[in-house]
């Protein structure tokens, strides 16, 4: 019986120089049990000495030991050809010669098991990573995305700092229709395909990502540091390069042309509340389907086309099948962040498309039948992976919604208390339905816009019932609706006459309150949710709005109480009840940041803000939005009013010391960063600053005792600042060990790989090495100047002088 490893064609697998850095992690622990050192570095040289290549003898299996230096030079070679010399530092062998003897051999068995390692990951028919290469690349990166993000709404992310973008992308192309190829032409030629395109969209792949085959012609893209633009950049060149392809079938001649459909999402712009602290490996499989979720919509809504997981709920929904009494299935649930009672805009793809009219003198006239929209519909009961809705009215009865017509969501304030929306037949008076006495979806807005007018005060209560299990409709022996009916009359019996309620969806129900301010709701209302968990044994949660506050008209008064609701669950422990107030809008606008709408955020801010001005949360996070903006001085402001309310917040006084930092004004923000480590002596960034500000004013020792403090508290965190400051003094080799620590802690440190480049470069060591690491650091952060700069010299130390020129061009181009 052949052994597993025998299956693999390791023919198609072999090592290059980059794969020693890929898995330098490795090497270095396989060869640490052979060879105790205190330190290592890998050399790339162009070409050996006459010295150096008799130490390593014809075959390139001996070891050079240098007794009096300590070190040791081992070859590492792969079918008779040089790929870099592992130096280990710091070596004290007991038997050098029977040790020297055996190292080699110990080098080639590791350099073999990296080998079946990258066969195994390898797809072996493009070339490209698999699927468990491609998470396990996604894990890593999460953790350090993690790592480096500081927790809380009043976060200031620096990744000059640190070295990590913070966010990444993954993108899924599918291979439009490409089983009618195998069908066709037969599964060789098939496969021939598939190698041409895993070419094609590898190259696509910026440097330093990672480009995999995960499905028959499924491929994914993962781009660390990519934001939502760039990731969507990407796609739409892998959608082109497949466009571009012309491929021949030999026997008949034909010529065969293809399209692809991309998904694509991004990390941590679409990743929802308990995901983010969900376990690395669960959180690498929940962007994988969130990018599945993208793909399957952009391949629904009609292929060759890219679509963002962020608009999926916005755009990408469809009607699956419609059910009796005005209902419909659609494509919408919890897995793309649907939830009951948002409404939606349904119209038909049939009429999207040019008109071509004929006139009696043959003339023909065309143009573009304007979008036509059919009718509304508010999801009801959300489950993980579509949604039950209620047609709220249509535009024309005879024109029906149907299996097909496409879904776009509708404003929060359009429709939703619209009384005279299309349809609605305002004459008609609102209707409760029989069976809990609730006003239905379509009656309770009617019914509240008009209870409201005219009344100067009243509360808006959203009370939310847990899902039931998936395989289970009720509790056994008991319908959903009874449940429903008991809790609207307790909630309404507490409240007493004037109380009335009404569908929001189906676990959600809203009442309205007239006369009431929250602070007389939340006692009653705690008192509810305890009597329904008493006889029922449901945990309810509740979001409280009340009006008149602040500036909100009567018609926010439901987003408000939406608002709440979120913030309610959000509290630790029950009963999970929360009034709309400045904390609600700060996790609110916390939310918006995370979604990159700093000036809306912005707003929500200001407006915790008003209602509440010792807010310090919303304060400091609205000095973060202005410092993203650039406005500084008015964000310092921002900052100083924290402090002044709070000396102490440590947040506060970091953010502070690098908005002084910005402005020049080093001396405040020393201060503020050493009053910061009085709060915490475990601030890390604080120390990493202080140590960049020592390293400027060349107090070399100073900066150095700080990166060292770092990197005891954080490993990994201090080790490329320590390199930085080692070439400053001019000790190279220092420095490289610092620096390969720092990549084997972080491959994807855009700095420390510029810097290695850099060394190796000033080293004289094989530029083509330099330039794979100058090129990663461009790819990660293209606006470095510097980063550009030392991409160049890698290029024109190997003659390619045009792309040393363009690549000049785009150092003077960058910020």
């Amino acid at each position: 019986m052949r052994r597993q490893w025998e299956l693999l064609d390791l023919d198609r697998t072999k090592l290059a120089r980059q794969d020693l850095i890929t898995f330098e992690h490795f090497l270095k622990d396989a060869l640490s049990p052979f060879l105790p050192f205190k330190t290592y570095s890998l050399y790339f040289p162009q070409s050996l000495s006459a010295e150096t290549a008799a130490s390593f003898g014809p075959d390139l299996d001996q070891a050079a030991h240098l007794p009096e230096e300590g070190r040791v030079l081992l070859p590492l070679a792969a079918e008779g050809e040089l790929l870099g010399i592992f130096v280990a530092k710091g070596v004290r062998m007991a038997a050098p010669r029977t040790q020297l003897a055996a190292l080699p051999a110990a080098a080639a068995m590791c350099l073999e098991q990296i080998r079946l390692y990258k066969a195994a990951v390898t797809d072996q028919i493009t070339g490209l990573f698999t699927l468990p290469g491609l998470t396990a690349a996604m894990e890593r990166e999460i953790d350090l995305v993690q790592d480096r993000i500081l927790p809380g709404s009043a976060s200031y992310f620096d990744p000059n700092l640190t070295g990590v973008r913070g966010c990444f992308g993954l993108i899924l192309a599918d291979i439009d229709f490409f089983s009618w190829v195998s069908q066709r032409y037969g599964f060789v030629f098939a496969e021939s395909v598939l190698a041409r395109l895993g070419r094609d969209i590898g190259r696509e792949c910026p440097q330093g990502g990672l480009a995999a085959r995960i499905g028959d012609d499924v491929f994914a893209l993962f781009l660390p540091g990519a934001t939502p633009a760039r990731t969507r950049e990407t796609a739409e060149a892998v959608r082109a390069a497949v466009k571009r392809l012309r491929l021949e079938y030999g026997v008949t001649g034909e010529t065969i042309t293809l399209t692809a459909s991309a998904g694509f999402a991004n990390y941590p712009q679409d990743v929802r509340g308990g995901q983010f602290v969900a376990p690395v490996a669960e959180q690498a499989r929940i962007m994988l389907k969130k990018a599945k979720k993208a793909l399957s919509a952009a391949k629904d809504l009609g292929r060759d086309q890219t679509m963002p997981f962020s608009r999926v709920l916005a755009e990408g929904g469809m009607v699956l099948e419609t059910l009796p009494l005005g209902r419909v299935t659609v494509s919408l649930g919890k897995s793309v962040d649907a939830e009951g009672g948002q409404r939606f805009l349904v119209w038909s793809p049939r009429y999207e498309k040019t008109a071509e009219i004929k006139k009696s003198d043959d003339r023909r006239l065309l143009g573009r039948y304007p979008t036509m929209i059919k009718g509304e519909l508010a999801l009801m009961d959300v489950r993980e992976d579509m949604a039950f809705a209620e047609i709220l009215h249509t535009s024309d009865p005879s024109w029906t919604i149907d299996p097909g017509d496409r879904l776009i969501l509708a404003p929060d304030a359009a429709s939703a208390d619209d009384p005279c929306a299309p349809g609605n037949d305002a004459a008609r008076p609102p209707r409760k339905e029989a069976i809990s006495g609730l006003f239905g979806h379509r009656d309770f807005p009617r019914f509240l816009s008009a209870a409201r007018e005219g009344v100067p005060r009243f509360c808006l209560v959203l009370a939310l019932l847990p899902d039931a299990p998936p395989d289970e409709v009720s509790r056994p022996g008991r319908h959903v609706e009874s449940d429903i009916r008991e809790v609207a009359a307790v909630i309404k019996g507490l409240f007493g006459p004037g109380a009335e309620g009404g569908r929001y969806s189906t676990t959600r129900l809203v009442f309205y309150l007239p006369g009431r301010e929250p602070a007389e709701v939340m006692e009653p209302l705690s008192d509810a949710l305890l009597k329904v968990r008493e006889r029922l044994g449901i945990e309810m949660a509740a979001g409280v709005a009340g009006y008149p506050f602040l500036t909100f008209s009567k018609a926010d008064a439901m987003e408000n109480c939406r608002k709440a609701l979120d913030h309610a669950l959000l509290l630790p422990t029950p009963p999970r009840i929360a009034v709309f107030d400045s904390i609600s809008l700060t996790i609110s606008a916390d939310r918006l940041f995370a979604l990159g709408d700093i000036y809306a955020a912005m707003e929500e801010y200001k407006l915790a803000l008003l209602a509440d001005e010792a807010n310090t949360l919303a304060r400091n996070s609205l000095g973060i939005c202005l410092a993203k903006l650039c406005s500084l001085p008015q964000a310092k402001a921002e900052f100083e009013r924290v402090i002044a309310h709070d000396p102490k917040n440590a947040m506060a006084l970091y953010n502070y010391g690098c908005l002084c930092r910005r402005l020049g004004e080093n001396a405040l923000a020393r201060k503020a960063f050493q009053r910061c480590l009085k709060r915490n002596p475990d601030d890390v960034f604080s120390l990493l600053r202080l140590g960049r500000m020592a390293e400027e004013g060349k107090r070399f020792a100073d900066a150095l005792k700080y990166y060292k403090r770092a990197e005891g508290l954080q490993p990994g965190v201090g080790m490329r600042h320590m390199a930085r400051l080692a070439v400053k003094r001019k000790e190279p080799e220092t420095a490289r060990e610092y620096l390969h620590q720092a990549l084997v802690h972080d491959p994807k440190d855009a700095f420390s790989l510029s810097l290695m480049a850099r060394l190796y470069l000033d080293g004289g060591e094989d530029p083509a090495i330099a330039e794979a690491m100058a090129r990663q650091s461009v790819a990660l952060r293209p606006e470095r100047k510097e980063f550009w700069g030392v991409l160049s010299r890698a290029l024109a130390a190997q003659g390619r002088t045009d792309e040393a020129n363009a690549a000049l061009a785009r150092a003077d181009g960058a910020a």
